[in-house]
């Protein structure tokens, strides 16, 4: 199966760039798990943590949030402005 490409951006900088198999992001509407070939969305963030698994199901990362919005674009890539 292929990787989902992740960018995490603040203002400071990039938090994350690289690969992983999903990203669970703490949504308004609730947190969503996104994957490689997930529908396009963009959505509004609210306080939370982003979390970043390998393919084997371990965490990679975990970035505390206080808000900001998630874009999926082109089935392969997931965009994160956060704050």
């Amino acid at each position: 199966m292929a990787n989902l490409n992740l960018e995490v951006i603040s203002v400071n900088g990039v938090v994350f760039k690289g690969e992983c198999n999903m990203a669970v992001v703490p949504s308004v509407e609730g947190d969503i798990g996104v994957m490689y070939g997930h529908e396009s969305l963009i959505t509004k963030l609210r306080e939370g943590q982003i979390t970043v698994y390998d393919d084997k199901q371990n965490v990679v990362k975990q970035i505390d949030v206080s808000g900001g919005f998630a874009e999926m674009h082109a089935a392969e890539t997931l965009s994160i402005l956060v704050d």
